[in-house]
């Protein structure tokens, strides 16, 4: 039975071993929430140009229609948009608080940054009318329209030209794809900007536009398809993984240290995160937006999951459970830590998924969480 014993520890130190791996893997679960690919917009008569950024496939066919609307009397609309490819993510990223600085340089472009690089398509619909009476908004068709690269002054001069078209003048060959305005011509980042002018401003009319993105893999974004890809082999992983501890504990199911029950809690944690996080990306990919509370759900269980294999990697350090049998008042230190790590990787997982990840908050959050992995690795070292 000692030499059982023996055996065992020095397998189980063998397996505890495994406990640095997982925490290596036990990382940030998303950068923030999967970019939607299906919104529903109200826009009223004192409302800003729309802007709706995404990244997308090349042959991403974008959809514009007015769902519904409300006009107390004839009033006459033009409605343009402007679909531009950024190369540049740096360019992409804060694109709204662009646009709101640079209103003077833009002119009568709805480019945000017109001297930046980049590919554009833009068209403007124009004479359509809006009566109570109406069942049917008018069709937004396709533009026939190419890319083109950008250059200074390029874009407010073909407005000027007359680059317009009203709603029924392209109907021919498109009639195919009802409401796609657009295909995207390249793999990357684009922003849509539609702008609405109203004959009549004093008017409280309303439209309610649905926008979709969507393209052969349906609705994820060029950037978060792997991820899905990905999610989906690592819960395969700790699939494996799972099974392959569960096969090797019950060979020893005798001699099983309280340790052992914690990796396989860590194992079963990540496994049920990287299923939530899969499930939650196709379900974004088949209906165009994802559910908050979900990811919330999955990002608590991967603070956890990262809080209870930081412990053990100290635990095992300490040499609990292998040449000691308590650690005594250091454990509560250990909690303690477990305790302000689990606090700070739950709040900053919230703000990143709520879209507050550039917040002082957040930074706020993401400091001590630093801070707190850095004294981890000072203590296990010394």
């Amino acid at each position: 039975m000692a030499d059982g014993s023996r055996r065992w520890l020095r397998i189980s130190s063998r397996l505890l071993c495994f406990v640095p791996f997982l925490l290596t893997t036990s990382l940030n679960g998303v950068n923030a929430a999967p970019e939607m690919g299906l919104w529903t917009i109200t826009v009223r008569n004192t409302s800003r140009p729309l802007l709706l950024r995404k990244a997308m496939y090349k042959e991403t066919d974008v959809q514009l229609r007015v769902a519904s609307f409300g006009c107390p009397e004839e009033v006459m609309f033009s409605i343009q948009w402007f679909l531009k490819y950024y190369p540049c993510h740096n360019e992409y990223n804060n694109i709204e608080e662009m646009y709101e600085k640079t209103p003077l340089s833009r002119g009568e472009s709805l480019d945000p940054n017109p001297l930046g690089t980049g590919q554009y398509i833009q068209h403007r619909y124009r004479e359509l009318s809006c009566r109570s009476d109406m069942h049917i908004f008018p069709m937004l068709n396709k533009s026939k329209a190419e890319p083109k690269t950008v250059r200074p002054a390029q874009v407010e001069s073909e407005l000027q030209d007359g680059s317009f078209t009203s709603s029924s003048a392209e109907a021919g060959s498109y009639r195919a794809k009802d409401h796609v305005i657009s295909t995207t011509w390249r793999d990357g980042p684009y922003l849509l900007v539609v702008h609405i002018n109203s004959s009549k401003q004093d008017v409280n009319w309303n439209l309610t536009f649905s926008v979709m993105m969507k393209g052969t893999h349906g609705y994820l974004s060029v950037t978060e398809w792997p991820l899905m890809i990905f999610y989906m082999v690592m819960c395969m992983v700790y699939i494996l993984y799972a099974l392959l501890w569960f096969v090797w504990a019950s060979c020893y199911w005798k001699d099983l240290l309280r340790i052992q029950f914690w990796i396989a809690g860590v194992i079963f944690l990540g496994m049920i995160e990287k299923a939530v996080f899969c499930a939650e990306y196709q379900n974004t990919n088949n209906v165009g937006s994802a559910s908050q509370g979900l990811l919330i759900f999955a990002e608590l269980i991967s603070a956890l999951k990262r809080t209870l294999a930081r412990l053990l990697v100290i635990i095992v350090s300490l040499g609990y459970g292998i040449v000691k049998p308590r650690l005594g008042t250091v454990m509560h230190r250990v909690v303690g830590l477990g305790v302000l790590y689990f606090a700070f990787a739950a709040i900053e997982g919230v703000l990143r998924i709520t879209g507050a990840k550039d917040s002082d908050l957040a930074l706020l959050a993401n400091i001590p969480l630093a801070l707190l992995d850095s004294s981890l690795c000072w203590w296990i070292s010394f």
